[in-house]
Formats: structure tokens, sequence, C-alpha cells
């Protein structure tokens, strides 16, 4: 496999590879390698080139158990409260129709099965020394919001900006995974607040909070570092889920290996090419 690196230091190359027994693509960036995977339509390894660090939750894939954790970076399409778990099997457990690589873009298509969706088209691409993930898809003249979710290891805390403001006074809400919402109830124990800050930390009890839009960092004790930042999106209403407290994060309770940071949209429409689309940056760093 070759990393094809370019005189500034930077793949601008996809490479087709075997991955622990999955058909996928790898691409190299300076330190990073970053490998998305066939069979599950999606990034499933960012970190060190040598294979040996993933910054990322991706657990190696049972055939036997399709259905399980597939990790990594998912993508799906809200309100959530419409389906609740599991989402459609097109964006969650379906391998791509197609991968091909169109100018450095790696362009992954998904499955269409549910009618009432349209069909996701992802696109991988570095951009400097950050890997631009856009998602894509036809306006059918329902909105939507875009949902990216980055699942990473426990243990884990992460420490975000609260922006409280009249209609938000704590400067973060409770995401809208079930209808009707509950009232977010502090204290909370997964939650510690101070200096304009709120810490999340993983395993003492499920929580999914939304913060104003942001750049969330997920620091590692060997020194590598996950940034997740808002990236544009295409068609854009002026509705907004959630309060518009887009950048958000999950903790499970103890009997949950991972986490994950998200980034919604706002509602989105068509623009004058009739495609909606949402782009997040993701970094790794020591």
């Amino acid at each position: 496999m070759s990393s094809n690196v370019s005189h500034s230091g930077f793949s601008t190359a996809w490479e087709s590879l075997f991955w622990h027994g999955e058909s996928a693509w790898s691409s190299v960036c300076g330190n990073v390698r970053a490998i998305v995977s066939e069979a599950r339509s999606r990034l499933i390894y960012l970190g060190s080139t040598d294979g040996l660090t993933n910054l990322l939750n991706a657990p190696q894939r049972d055939d036997a158990t399709p259905d399980s954790n597939q990790g990594g970076h998912r993508f799906w399409l809200g309100p959530q409260h419409h389906w609740i778990w599991p989402p459609p099997t097109e964006w969650e457990y379906a391998p791509a129709v197609s991968v091909v690589v169109d100018g450095g873009v790696l362009v992954v298509k998904h499955a269409r099965i549910d009618p009432a969706y349209p069909a996701l088209v992802r696109e991988y691409a570095w951009e400097g020394n950050q890997l631009r993930c856009t998602v894509r898809w036809a306006d059918d003249g329902r909105p939507y919001f875009g949902m990216h979710v980055v699942a990473v290891d426990t243990p884990f805390a992460i420490t975000a900006r609260l922006e409280p403001c009249d209609a938000v006074p704590n400067g973060l809400v409770l995401a809208r995974m079930v209808e009707p919402v509950p009232a977010i109830r502090l204290p909370h124990p997964a939650i510690f607040l101070r200096d304009g800050h709120a810490t999340l930390r993983a395993g003492i009890q499920m929580v999914k909070l939304g913060f104003a839009p942001q750049t969330l960092t997920v620091e590692h004790s060997d020194g590598w570092n996950l940034f997740m930042h808002p990236g544009p999106c295409g068609g854009a209403t002026g509705e907004m889920p959630d309060n518009g407290y887009l950048s958000q994060v999950w903790v499970g309770d103890g009997s949950s290996d991972f986490a994950e940071i998200e980034q919604l949209t706002p509602l989105l429409r068509g623009d004058e090419t009739e495609e909606c689309s949402s782009t997040i940056f993701i970094e790794a760093g020591r």
C-alpha cells in the first residue's frame, strides 16, 4: 500500500486495502491515517499512521452479528424522535453501494432501502490537516437536519463551553431524542458545571446534551487529541433543532464502552441544485 505523499507532506491519494478483514480505503496526511470501510459505509479509523492508535470507537466487525455496534463516523437524518433507535438499516448496517475516488475525494454511496428517506452520499477528503466529512442527499420535499455522530472510546470526559440565553438559561439543552422532551434536571451526576463550562463524564448516567456550536475536543492520555469542528451546510432554513445548540455529546452509563460527539445542522431544504449537504471537519493531532 503506497501513501503517495506530496511535497507538502500531505497525501492526496486514497488506496484500497483490507483492514482487519474489511474492504476499505486508506489515506495518509502527515502523521495521521484515515480508513473508510466499504462494509460499514463510513470512516472507521483516524489516528497514527502505524494503525495502532485509533481515536474512534470502531470494534472489529463481526459478520455473525451485523447489527452490533458499527462505531466510527455515523450519519443520520433528524429529527431523531421520528425513528428513536435503531436508525434505518441503510444508515447504520448496510454496505456501500459504490466507492470511487474523484480528484482526491473518496465518494461513498449508501444503499436506499427505506423509501421514507433519501439516499445518502458521503465524501471524505483532506483539507490541510483536517479530514472533511460531507454527506449529501437530494431534497425530497421534506426538511431534515443532518446529524454527524463520532463514536469514541471510554473512559471519556469532555468539556464544552456554555452560552446561556433567555430561552436556555443554563447554556445547555437536553437533546430531543424522544417526544416529549423531558426537562433537564441539574445537578446531574454525569455533568460538572464550573466557570462557564460543562464537563461530561461517561460511565455514570446516560444523558445527551446540546451546546452552542463549537469545536469539541477529546483528549487522550497518550497525547493524541481528536477535534470535531462544525462545517458548512447547504439548504439551511431558519428552523433549528434543540434551540440551535447543535454541538452535542452523548454519554452512557457503566454498561456502554463508547461515547459520542455530535454535530447537527439547521433543518435543510434543497438549494439551487436541489441538494442538501452537511459537513464537519475531523482533526487528529498530538
